[in-house]
């Protein structure tokens, strides 16, 4: 049975790290021009999309079809820092620009263009920082559009449905686009992204298992506990090898904890690897396990078996592969993102045996024979 929830202290029950979103909207209104929202056949076209990670990727099938639609055109890219390595891989993308995002991580590593190229036909904004717009004004431009007006809308929505219930981001962004009822769910990295040339990182013996405890409040978080717990019975089968990933000094110190608990060895690229060597990576190995987060979707990206542990808020960012298995404890229809009332959250109540199965079950469709007994085992 799950862990029974109890009211937690008032000091712990607010999620703030999504509130800078608000931020947006002053940069967005101070956007605001009497320009066209199309100009016909743009043969140069920018698109701003200064977001987190898990935002870029499910924002991928509306560009890539933006993309393909004008495969004649010079297209660049104006991006958040940590999500450039992967965007200059990008198939028929000219250029891409950087400008922090609103949440001005830690984690967004280089500094900010200072100039965009002087002009465009078309730019169509997904996500917008000020620092973002301030770039933006360095140069001209035809016809804009932005998703003013659809991020209303979407607030709107989201306020009157239940979390399980919401419209998936992915169909948003292609609203930006002037396109309606799109919603593409499944996206193949190796279409989209070119990896000629891009070094192989080092490869671990055996079956390798990424692992990503995160770093957000506690609403978001699986107890190091259940981390060990689960990490020692995938270690009962043969030749696996666990690389923990991430880019915070809070994920460094949970990773320590762990490695001081478990009876085996663990490895860790924390802070060491970028968003494209952590897609490399993940094209190496056999299965994710981790929270919801930015890994989780790069995870999706690259079609690697996935086990994700989902928090509160709208269930917005459903997998964009077939191999992902959702542990979702969720229980509130009306399910906040900036507040959680309840000791353990939804993500803390879900138990060490569930994510076992998921996960054995997952390695066993890939290693049948040996793996059976240890699924039965842990079901």
């Amino acid at each position: 049975m799950p862990e029974k929830q109890l009211a937690a202290p008032w000091k712990d029950r607010f999620l703030l790290k999504y509130a800078p979103v608000v931020r947006e909207l002053p940069a967005l209104l101070r956007l605001q021009t009497l320009k066209p929202r199309s100009v016909p056949s743009p043969q140069t076209a920018l698109i701003v999309n200064c977001c987190l990670i898990g935002d870029f990727v499910v924002s991928l099938p509306s560009i890539t079809d933006f993309i393909r639609e004008h495969s004649t055109a010079q297209i660049d890219l104006l991006i958040s820092p940590s999500v450039a390595p992967i965007a200059r891989k990008l198939r028929g993308v000219r250029r891409v620009y950087a400008a922090r995002s609103v949440f001005g991580r830690n984690t967004e590593w280089s500094d900010a263009d200072k100039r965009l190229a002087s002009s465009y036909d078309l730019v169509v904004v997904l996500r917008l920082s000020e620092q973002a717009r301030r770039l933006l004004a360095t140069t001209s431009y035809r016809a804009i559009r932005t998703y003013l007006i659809p991020l209303l809308k979407y607030g709107i929505h989201l306020a009157i449905r239940p979390s399980a219930q919401v419209k998936q981001m992915s169909e948003y962004n292609f609203e930006v686009f002037g396109k309606f009822g799109r919603h593409e769910r499944y996206l193949c990295a190796d279409d989209v992204l070119d990896f000629t040339d891009v070094p192989a990182v080092n490869a671990r013996p055996g079956c390798t298992v990424v692992v990503h405890t995160g770093s957000d409040s506690r609403v978001h978080l699986w107890p190091v506990d259940k981390w060990v717990a689960l990490l020692e019975r995938l270690h009962q089968l043969k030749d696996v090898s666990f690389v923990f990933v991430g880019g915070t000094e809070e994920e460094a110190r949970t990773f320590d904890e762990i490695s001081r608990r478990v009876s085996f060895p663990l490895h860790s690229v924390i802070r060491q690897y970028d968003l494209l060597e952590l897609v490399m990576l993940m094209r190496m190995s056999n299965l994710f396990v981790g929270v919801d987060s930015g890994p989780r979707h790069l995870a999706h990206l690259v079609d690697l078996p996935s086990v994700s542990l989902l928090g509160p808020g709208p269930k917005s960012f459903q997998p964009l592969n077939r191999n992902a298995t959702v542990v979702d404890e969720t229980e509130c229809k009306r399910c906040m993102t900036f507040y959680c009332p309840y000791a353990p959250s939804c993500v803390g109540k879900i138990e060490v045996h569930t994510v076992a199965h998921a996960c054995l079950t997952t390695l066993t469709k890939m290693y049948p024979g040996s793996r059976d007994m240890e699924c039965r085992r842990f079901s």
